[in-house]
């Protein structure tokens, strides 16, 4: 196979390695904390959000636009790396210092934080602005904040994963494939020796891996955690299957080269497919002489769909701090997000608030596809159980081994279980 170009560590892992599935822009930053301030002098409302990527100029312009309609308390906008603000959180609400007034999270961290003492719920907000309520979401998003009959986090958007597809080269390879907006993994099989033959490469297995085993296991009924949504399922029939299925697609010749940019690959003609999230939308409209789409994730079969997702969310964590004041103008804040959400769009994500879904700007992205009917909105799945990150971690630090075949898939996932049950035990489970 000829050299691949610019071999570095996919960016999504990097991503997920730090529990930032979604917002790659700015999860994926290891840099030194830095701050964004929106106003300068008089009263202000602290927010802290790991956008620190392109993404971060469309949160920048939306608070901009919010603090020039004079609030009572402007939006300070403090960005820093994900991995900063996870270690700083529970330093500050255990201190009771230094609390933001408001913060942006990833989903997998709500049901975590809410069982640690972590987050306060939104109730106060949801009680000052009417309009912050599920109807004006899309209720599967909105549902990941609801614990114990309490409203936890309000969704900014979906950081859906899907496949990217390359016009030409399906053409090519595969004509008529995507005729159903799916493509199976026996389809995938069908293409590789063509492909191969040519120096192409199918599907790069190799990125945004979990995301499409989880999807495959999801698709025969499998999951990450027992029932109870505590005890980790990893070494279960479904996961297996589905790891063995990227393998399999590896090892017949349809993945990358270990270490190769995969979204580079495609984004230079050399992958018919890519796996990846909504975010990449901006890098891919720069690519030149780039003609692509984007449709669902790779499926056993076109009847049953499964596309993960991930979400950033707006959480109030513990603080005697917050005062009333302070609470109404972040009920105000928030409203302006939800009204004026096409900006958002803009960056790349799905917004949660679904105020946008009339703009013709907005369907015209690669991202309403997954919302422009009620069974692509049926097809999202969101990761939210109470150990998810432990459960990534033990992950994500053999995966790459089974499927570039170091390591067997049973062996790879009995450690990934046993490693998560040692883990959990730790916490008092």
């Amino acid at each position: 196979m000829k050299k691949r170009m610019g071999k570095i560590v996919s960016s999504l892992l990097t991503c997920t390695m730090a529990l930032g599935l979604m917002a790659c822009g700015s999860s994926d930053k290891s840099g030194d904390t830095s701050a964004s301030t929106s106003s300068s002098g008089g009263k202000k409302i602290e927010f802290w959000n790991f956008f620190t990527g392109p993404d971060g100029n469309n949160m920048k312009k939306l608070i901009d636009d919010f603090n020039k309609t004079n609030p009572k308390y402007k939006i300070n906008n403090i960005t820093m790396a994900a991995g900063d603000m996870y270690q700083k959180i529970p330093t500050v609400v255990n201190s009771g210092k230094g609390v933001p007034d408001l913060c942006i999270v990833d989903v997998a961290r709500v049901p975590m934080f809410q069982s640690q003492g972590i987050l306060e719920p939104m109730d106060e907000i949801l009680t000052r602005e009417p309009e912050i309520k599920r109807e004006n979401y899309r209720e599967a998003v909105w549902n990941t904040g609801a614990i114990d009959g309490k409203q936890y986090s309000v969704p900014l958007d979906m950081g859906v994963t899907g496949l990217l597809y390359n016009k030409k080269l399906v053409e090519k390879y595969a004509p008529n494939v995507l005729d159903d907006n799916v493509v199976t993994v026996d389809e995938i099989m069908d293409i590789i020796p063509k492909a191969k033959a040519d120096d192409i490469v199918t599907l790069p297995v190799s990125f945004f891996t979990y995301e499409m085993a989880l999807s495959l296991a999801t698709q025969k009924g499998g999951s990450l955690f027992n029932e109870d949504g505590i005890t980790p399922n990893l070494n279960s029939a479904e996961l297996k299957e589905a790891y063995q299925t990227l393998r399999d697609i590896q090892e017949a010749g349809g993945g990358s080269e270990d270490g190769d940019d995969n979204l580079q690959l495609f984004i230079n003609n050399m992958s018919i497919f890519c796996h990846t999230g909504v975010w990449d939308y901006n890098s891919l409209m720069q690519a030149e002489d780039l003609d692509w789409g984007m449709t669902n994730t790779i499926a056993y079969s076109p009847d049953k769909i499964v596309n993960v997702s991930n979400s950033n969310q707006f959480v109030l964590l513990k603080s005697e701090a917050r005062t009333e004041e302070k609470e109404i103008v972040i009920a105000d804040f928030l409203d302006f997000i939800r009204e004026n959400t096409m900006e958002w769009a803009r960056s790349g994500q799905v917004p949660a608030s679904n105020s946008a879904d009339g703009e013709q700007e907005f369907q015209h992205m690669p991202g309403y596809f997954f919302v422009s009917s009620p069974e692509e909105q049926n097809s999202i799945a969101f990761r939210s159980f109470k150990y998810g990150g432990i459960v990534d971690d033990a992950i994500f630090a053999s995966q790459n081994d089974a499927i570039y075949g170091s390591m067997s898939v049973d062996d790879f996932l009995n450690q990934a279980q046993q490693q998560s049950e040692d883990n959990i035990a730790q916490q008092g489970e």
